[in-house]
């Protein structure tokens, strides 16, 4: 497991993407008003930086531009929103003010997170019905 921070930025020469990074430490907390580019949108720090890499991409898939350079075809909020819904540990470090105002992202975050509770629930019914299935063979030699 590797510890870190996980950086969600745009900037002006990718208009219409975001790109994920990582960092072995937080970068200070810019200002909005007078942040250059690339813009911080988002940083945030999980205790298994690699496995919430893979949750965000899986996210955010269809988008991809340029997995090396971490780029993706998304807005700020459908971003952020795939980091927050995460079900890892992970601690919100800094969120742009400009986001955090937004009503979007909370509804964002949530319709994630219900979609991920119904696909646990599915997976489990399957694995309920194996389960049944296999002791109905075992018990009636079907």
């Amino acid at each position: 497991m590797e510890e870190g921070y996980l950086i969600i930025e745009t900037s002006l020469e990718h208009p219409g993407l975001v790109r994920l990074r990582k960092a072995e430490v937080p970068p200070g907390e810019p200002d909005p008003e007078t942040q250059t580019d690339p813009q911080i949108r988002y940083v945030a720090r999980f205790n298994d930086l690699s496995a919430a890499q893979m949750h965000i991409h899986t996210e955010l898939r269809h988008g991809l531009v340029d997995a090396e350079a971490g780029l993706y075809r998304s807005d700020p909020v459908a971003a952020v929103a795939a980091a927050q819904s995460v079900e890892l540990r992970h601690r919100q470090i800094y969120l742009d003010p400009r986001l955090a105002g937004n009503d979007s992202l909370e509804t964002a975050i949530e319709t994630r997170r219900w979609h991920h509770r119904l696909a646990d629930r599915i997976w489990q019914a399957v694995g309920i019905l194996a389960v049944a299935f296999l002791l109905i063979k075992v018990f009636f030699g079907f």
